[in-house]
């Protein structure tokens, strides 16, 4: 049975959720919806400088490679950072700034490493892979490549600086940097004229990110670093991230199969469900950076305290919460971005119009946004229970459906019938994770001596 002190632990962590879910990261919540609008209205303007055709086609081309590429190679850091800084922390000698420091390090020569690996083979693929695309110079592809892979190093920074800002209860810090990073990103692109010039695109990422990265600072205690442990948080990293990272690759690789498919319809399809697909996954990543990842800490304490059966209840909540956020978010934004068009109409008009005459596809990823919402809150739970594994083997198994999905629906539907596939494939992903996370979190709550492979979650008798 469960001890006394485990029961109080457990009451007092869950009345510290409740509490923290209501009052302590609206401002944060606001924050990241400011940044989802930012990152919504940044494409926009793109299509206001480039139009809606072969030269977006290209851009959005251009830089679907590397980001695959980067975030297959990184894109787990932001999943199990968070849990790392609190056990770094936990330890004594401020361990935490000497893991920030060695992560920062760690990602900087591996981005440098992976854009002189594929600058060439990128240049020499794209043609095959964006066949309609095949006529530009590929000097400008490269370009934008390179332009793009200095974003991601710093974007990697800045990331870093946010998980260690989440594990040391400053979620708000974290928000603004990123907020400051966009303001800067949409001044330098509404002054800038790209047209013939598609990398100075990705250069007004780089300049909001180096703001990001320095403001808000992290004051004088980031000003240390001991020497030794670079291998183990090297190693570390390495081991954490890479089951996270074979589970997630199925999903990053998403844009890249979405591209090529779509780059096969009519000219401007690839453009049209580019933006619409971003819009729907700027939203997730505002609700899991304003809200799943704080609440992370709280959730790994539930598990701490070998209260599962609450860890449940509260990772429902976190997704149910999640969806419905998700959606004001997303209405919040769509609202703000019509009366912005209003006051510009002039501008905006004309691609408006397009996307409007493409609705159908946007409210089709609509069941996109509440999958990956789910597939969020679910997977981020399974990390807590150190089930990366598991979440590796569904992913792997979901992906073909997904695919198989997306293909029939484009060829039968077009660009509709690829939302929809899209939509249906990221369902059956939330529902997978869901069924994985009740069956780890049950077997964990079992008593050890029914179960003696709980891998540090038994509940002491």
């Amino acid at each position: 049975m469960v001890t006394m002190s485990q029961t109080k632990a457990a009451n007092a962590v869950r009345r510290n959720l409740g509490w923290v879910l209501k009052w302590k990261y609206s401002p944060t919540l606001l924050f990241s919806g400011a940044n989802t609008l930012c990152s919504v209205v940044f494409q926009f303007a793109i299509l206001s400088k480039l139009g809606i055709g072969a030269r977006s086609d290209l851009y959005f081309a251009s830089i679907v490679a590397p980001l695959v590429a980067y975030t297959l190679a990184f894109g787990a850091l932001n999943n199990v950072l968070v849990p790392m800084f609190v056990e770094a922390k936990a330890k004594s000698g401020r361990e935490e700034i000497v893991l920030l420091w060695n992560c920062v390090f760690v990602t900087s020569v591996g981005v440098s490493l992976l854009s002189i690996l594929l600058y060439y083979p990128l240049r020499l693929a794209f043609p095959s892979m964006f066949r309609k695309l095949a006529w530009i110079d590929l000097r400008q592809v490269g370009y934008i490549f390179l332009a793009y892979s200095l974003y991601q190093l710093l974007f990697l920074a800045v990331m870093a600086k946010n998980c260690f800002l989440f594990a040391k209860g400053r979620p708000l810090f974290a928000q603004m940097s990123v907020f400051c990073g966009w303001v800067v990103s949409l001044a330098l692109l509404w002054r800038i004229h790209p047209t013939q010039s598609l990398w100075r695109i990705p250069f007004c990422l780089v300049a909001g990110n180096t703001v990001a990265l320095l403001f808000p600072g992290l004051g004088r205690e980031a000003f240390f670093y001991r020497g030794g442990l670079l291998k183990g948080h090297a190693t570390l990293l390495f081991r954490r991230t890479l089951p996270v990272a074979a589970g997630c690759s199925v999903s990053w690789v998403e844009p890249a199969v979405d591209g090529i498919i779509a780059s096969a319809l009519k000219e401007g399809s690839l453009t049209i469900y580019y933006v619409f697909s971003r819009m729907m996954l700027y939203t997730v990543s505002s609700i899991f950076s304003g809200y799943v990842q704080p609440v992370t800490k709280h959730l790994a304490e539930l598990a701490a305290t070998d209260s599962l059966w609450e860890l449940r209840r509260q990772t429902t909540k976190v997704v149910v919460n999640g969806a419905l956020l998700g959606l004001g978010v997303l209405g919040l934004g769509l609202v703000a971005l019509l009366v912005l068009s209003s006051a510009s109409i002039a501008v905006l008009h004309p691609y408006l119009l397009m996307f409007s005459q493409n609705l159908t596809a946007f409210l089709l990823l609509l069941g996109f946004l509440i999958g990956a919402l789910g597939y969020v809150g679910y997977s981020n739970s399974l990390y807590v229970l150190r089930r990366e594994r598991m979440f590796m083997i569904a992913s792997l198994i979901v992906f073909p459906v997904g695919i198989i999905s997306k293909f029939l629906g484009a060829r039968i539907f077009g660009l509709a019938g690829l939302a929809a596939g899209t939509s249906v494939y990221w369902t059956i992903y939330a529902a997978a994770l869901l069924v994985c996370f009740r069956w780890a979190s049950q077997i964990a709550d079992m008593p050890a001596s029914h179960s003696p492979t709980l891998q540090g979650h038994r509940v002491q008798s």
